[in-house]
C-alpha cells in the first residue's frame, strides 16, 4: 500500500553477527567474573592448601590445620558457588595487610543470626569469656547445606560437635533416636534455650509441636486426652522441664517416655518402666496393680501381661467415668478381649485395681482379707504360744534331770 509520501518500507532484519555480539556482550561480565574468582581462589590454594607452607608462617601446627583449606573442602560445602571474597575481603596478596577483613555469618544469615544472639549459646559458659558462636557448630570451610544436617552423615558429624561440649548427654544404645535424630530437632537449632526454661522446645507446654514435628498422630491425640487437658491447665508459660516427675505435675512426653534414654515402644524392657513412671502420679493405682496377677508378673519380668497403656492407651487417657474412656464399663469387654478372647460381661467385672481395705469398693474382698490375716496372725500367736511354752518345759526337765543327778 502507498502512502502518502510514497510506498512504505519494511523493517530490515538485523544481521546474524550482530544477535552474536549481544549475546557474547551480555554473558561476557559474568564469566569474566567467575573466571576471576576461579583464578582468585587457587591463588589462595596455593598458600592455604599446603601446611608445610602455614607450619612456616603460623605459631604452631595446630593453627597451621585450621587455616589448611582445599578446593575441595570448599565445592562440597553449602558455599561451594561462593568464591573465597565472598567472605574474606582485602586478602588478594600475600603477606595479608592489616585492612583485610572477614565478613561476619549474620551478613548473610541475618535470621539465624537473631535467633541465636537470643538462645543460651550466645552467652559464655560459666567460666569462659566466649561465646558458642558459628564456626563451633557449623564448621569453617566444610559447612554443610541445612538439608544434610537433618539425617546422615552430616547430621552426626553436627552431633558429635554437639557432645564435645555437652559429654555427659549421649543417647544411649536403646534410644531410637541415637543416629537418627538431629540434637537440633528436639533442642532448637540456633534459638536454643536452657532445659529449665519455659521457653525452652523441650519444656513441656512446647514438647507437643516439639515431638509432634515427627510424631504428628500420636501429638494431637496427647494434646486432648486427660493429660494433655491437665497440662494445658496447668500453670501455661511458666512450666519448666525439671518441674516434672511427680506430685502434681500434668504429664508430658518426656514424663512417660524419658528424655535421652527412652526406649522404642516394642522395647521388652519398657513396659515395667512405664508402669514404674504411671507409679509416680498414680501411686495407690500402681500399688493396687502390683497386687493383681497383671502386676505380679511384671515385677517377675514378664513382658507379655497388661500394663498400663494396654488398658488405658497411652494417649487416649480418659477417667473410666467417661464414655470414650477404654476402662468405661461399657468399652471394658472390647478392651479386655484383646488379650483374653474369651472375655464376656461376667469376665470383665473383675476388680483390676483391688483394694483389699476399702470395703465400700469390695466388700466380698474386704472380709476375705480381714479373716485371712485374722486366721494368719492367729495361727501364728498360737503356735508361738505353744513353741514358747515347750521351751520352757524342755528347760525345767532339764534342770530336774540335773538335780537328781546330783543328789545320785
Amino acid at each position: 500500500m502507498n502512502g502518502a509520501h510514497g510506498p512504505r518500507r519494511r523493517p530490515r532484519r538485523p544481521p546474524p553477527w550482530l544477535a552474536l555480539a549481544a549475546l557474547w556482550a551480555a554473558t561476557a561480565a559474568p564469566l569474566g567474573a567467575v573466571q576471576a574468582s576461579s583464578v582468585q581462589d587457587r591463588r589462595c590454594e596455593a598458600c592455604h592448601g599446603e601446611v608445610e607452607f602455614l607450619r612456616q608462617h603460623a605459631a604452631n601446627l595446630t593453627e597451621a590445620e585450621r587455616l589448611h583449606v582445599t578446593e575441595l573442602d570448599v565445592l562440597g560445602s553449602a558455599h561451594g558457588e561462593e568464591g573465597c571474597q565472598e567472605c574474606h575481603s582485602g586478602f588478594v596478596r600475600w603477606p595479608h595487610p592489616s585492612d583485610a577483613a572477614t565478613l561476619g555469618c549474620v551478613d548473610c544469615h541475618e535470621d539465624a543470626s537473631t535467633a541465636w544472639r537470643d538462645g543460651i549459646h550466645a552467652v559464655p559458659p560459666e567460666g569462659d569469656s566466649t561465646a558458642v558462636e558459628c564456626a563451633a557448630c557449623h564448621g569453617t570451610h566444610r559447612i554443610a547445606e541445612a538439608e544434610a544436617l537433618r539425617e546422615g552423615p552430616a547430621m552426626l558429624e553436627m552431633n558429635g560437635r554437639c557432645l564435645e561440649c555437652h559429654e555427659g548427654t549421649p543417647l544411649p544404645p536403646q534410644d531410637p533416636h541415637l543416629d537418627s535424630v538431629p540434637c537440633t530437632a528436639c533442642h532448637a537449632p540456633h534459638w536454643t534455650q536452657g532445659v529449665d526454661e519455659p521457653s525452652a522446645a523441650v519444656a513441656p507446654l512446647r514438647q507437643g509441636e516439639t515431638c509432634g514435628a515427627c510424631h504428628e498422630e500420636v501429638a494431637e491425640a496427647a494434646a486432648l486426652d486427660a493429660h494433655g487437658r491437665a497440662l494445658v491447665e496447668q500453670a501455661p508459660g511458666s512450666l519448666a522441664l525439671v518441674e516434672l516427675g511427680g506430685g502434681d505435675a500434668a504429664p508430658a512426653c518426656t514424663t512417660c517416655h524419658g528424655g535421652h534414654g527412652m526406649r522404642a515402644v516394642e522395647d521388652p524392657l519398657a513396659d515395667p518402666e512405664l508402669v514404674d513412671r504411671c507409679s509416680r502420679c498414680h501411686e495407690d493405682w500402681a500399688d493396687r496393680y502390683y497386687g493383681t496377677y497383671h502386676g505380679k508378673a511384671t515385677a517377675l519380668g514378664s513382658h507379655i501381661v497388661a500394663t498400663c497403656d494396654d488398658c488405658h492407651r497411652a494417649h487416649h487417657v480418659e477417667p473410666a467415668s467417661e464414655a470414650a474412656s477404654s476402662v468405661h464399663p461399657d468399652q471394658l469387654q472390647e478392651t479386655c478381649g484383646e488379650c483374653h478372647e474369651a472375655s464376656r460381661a461376667a469376665f470383665v467385672e473383675y476388680d483390676s485395681h483391688p483394694d483389699p481395705m476399702d470395703r465400700s469398693r469390695n466388700a466380698p474382698l474386704f472380709y476375705a482379707f480381714v479373716f485371712m490375716n485374722t486366721l494368719l496372725f492367729g495361727v501364728l500367736i498360737v503356735f508361738g504360744l505353744h513353741t514358747l511354752l515347750w521351751w520352757v518345759r524342755i528347760g525345767l526337765d532339764h534342770r530336774k534331770a540335773g538335780r537328781e543327778g546330783h543328789h545320785a
